[in-house]
């Protein structure tokens, strides 16, 4: 039979286990006051790291019966959570293919495939090809599903040109016309004139082509019959001419179909399809709006005053700040004392040039 070192003969070995004894509970209990006074400091979750979760386990489990009356950082519920999540652990194991399968296509192709095909009414097929000449091997089926991914419908189901881009497309062939009204002052009183003018989209060249207090079948293919003449002696092509659906233009459609121009027509109420001479109307609106014209005469005047600054004075940024008639730019930059400031209709349109050598 086997002796503890608690009941051995030897008195001297059993008095020194006991006094060994006294002191581990004294330091044990200072250790747990220590404990729950830091404890108290910290707040009510100390974080933790996994490797001090693994410590925590595998020296918990050693005292699994006294763990509820030792453990203070967590609860014992906590420990034993770990405990099993750690053994779940080490018996997972990755069953998914560490096959690669095909790559993802990037966002820059994308873009790039949707880019043409908001801008062409092309195919699969077609814009695959396109792809390809670009460096992108992409076949039709993943365009289809990429448009598809952004909203794009199939070609059939796709619109047509847009007016944008038919404006932009024909710029150099082609002119809007429009009308605008003015109160003048004649001797009959207020009367309203209607004022016809055309823009060139391309060089914003403007050609006012009368005013009059009835703009009827006679007058109106006159100014076509003019505005033809016009067309043959300056540089400015038209192949097209954009106005609204009013009615004056009837007979001025009728005069140029026969000289080989194309009509196209704006939609109803859509000033905005027209923005171009809606802009010039503004431009011309500035100056007549502190202008009082009295007569017919006046009224010329004025118009001939706006269309020449329009034309020949004013820079536009649409066109890259140029002018668009006959503007001689100089070779160096002027000095101060070189420019003089000129104007027009009493000062309401300033411009500058720099002064000819005497």
């Amino acid at each position: 039979m086997e002796t503890t070192i608690a009941n051995s003969p030897e008195p001297l070995v059993a008095r020194i286990h006991k006094l060994f004894r006294g002191e581990l509970a004294l330091e044990n209990d200072f250790l747990r006051l220590e404990i729950k006074i830091l404890r108290s400091k910290l707040g009510k979750r100390v974080p933790l790291n996994d490797q001090e979760r693994r410590m925590l386990v595998k020296y918990g489990l050693r005292i699994k019966d006294r763990l509820k009356d030792v453990i203070s950082i967590v609860k014992p519920e906590t420990l034993l959570a770990w405990h099993r999540r750690l053994k779940n652990k080490k018996w997972t194991f990755d069953n998914t293919s560490q096959k690669k399968g095909r790559p993802r296509i990037s966002a820059d192709t994308e873009s790039l495939v949707v880019k043409i095909a908001e801008e062409n009414i092309w195919g699969y097929h077609r814009i695959s090809g396109e792809m390809k000449k670009l460096g992108h091997k992409l076949c039709p089926t993943t365009v289809k599903n990429i448009l598809k991914k952004h909203g794009i419908p199939p070609v059939p189901l796709r619109k047509g040109m847009s007016w944008k881009k038919f404006i932009q497309s024909h710029m150099d062939v082609l002119w809007a016309g429009d009308f605008f009204t003015e109160e003048v002052w004649t001797m009959k009183g207020l009367v309203t004139y209607y004022v016809l003018f055309f823009i060139h989209l391309g060089s914003r060249r403007v050609h006012i082509a009368g005013c009059t207090p009835n703009p009827n079948y006679v007058w109106t293919s006159q100014q076509a019959r003019n505005f033809s003449m016009l067309l043959e002696e300056i540089p400015e092509r038209c192949r097209y001419i954009i106005h609204d659906r009013d009615n004056s233009f009837l007979p001025f459609d009728f005069v140029v179909k026969s000289e080989g121009i194309k009509i196209v027509k704006t939609a109803p109420q859509a000033p905005m399809c027209n923005a171009f001479a809606e802009r010039f109307v503004r431009e011309a609106r500035e100056t007549l709006n502190n202008i009082i014209p009295l007569g017919e005469n006046h009224f010329r005047h004025v118009l001939r005053c706006i269309e020449r600054h329009h034309n020949r004075e004013r820079p536009h940024q649409g066109i890259d700040n140029q002018i668009p008639i006959d503007f001689d730019y100089p070779d160096k930059p002027a000095l101060p004392e070189e420019v003089c400031c000129t104007s027009s209709l009493g000062g309401l349109n300033h411009y500058y040039i720099e002064k000819k050598a005497a």
